[in-house]
């Protein structure tokens, strides 16, 4: 029997962990992402102010414009919670995931269901669980393929508790 195993009348939190390599891959698009933005944001004040003409002004707004709304759906939007790294479960409550920079809660009652995904360039098997209410931009959000065991464990789990609330 693993550490994260379900046990019938355990109301402590039980945490599945996604893999290091997944950790790291998902920090890794965060900085990339960050240090990104702020080359792209360089580039932008540099075409709003030194461009000659509208169109450059344009364009440089409009790269500045893409970069906050990025921001904007990214953090307030929730959608960086979409691939967490980790999820606490509280048995009857709810879920709290685990992403860089954001935790997330969700309410058990607001999970409508698991389906079993895909990835077409690994063909590596996820579980996708949509929610029935929206959090900021996040309709739904992965269990990844990386959790492993875990996220076998942690489905089955999530399974259990729609179909204990059911």
């Amino acid at each position: 029997m693993t550490k994260n195993s379900w046990i019938a009348n355990n109301d402590e939190p039980r945490i599945f962990k996604a893999s290091r390599i997944w950790e790291f891959n998902v920090w890794g698009a965060i900085v990339g992402g960050i240090g990104g933005g702020l080359v792209m944001l360089v580039v932008a004040t540099i075409l709003i102010f030194d461009s000659e003409g509208p169109a450059g002004r344009m364009d440089g707004l409009v790269l500045a414009l893409t970069i906050v709304a990025t921001l904007l759906a990214m953090f307030p939007g929730n959608l960086i919670a979409a691939i967490p790294v980790a999820v606490e479960l509280e048995s009857g409550k709810g879920l709290r995931l685990i992403a860089p920079l954001k935790k997330l809660y969700i309410p058990m009652k607001e999970v409508l269901e698991l389906r079993d995904s895909y990835s077409a360039w690994t063909s590596q098997k996820g579980t996708l669980v949509k929610l029935n209410t929206r959090h900021g931009l996040m309709k739904s959000f992965a269990i990844h393929w990386s959790f492993g065991e875990e996220g076998r464990q942690l489905a089955q789990a999530i399974q259990r508790e729609i179909f204990v609330r059911g």
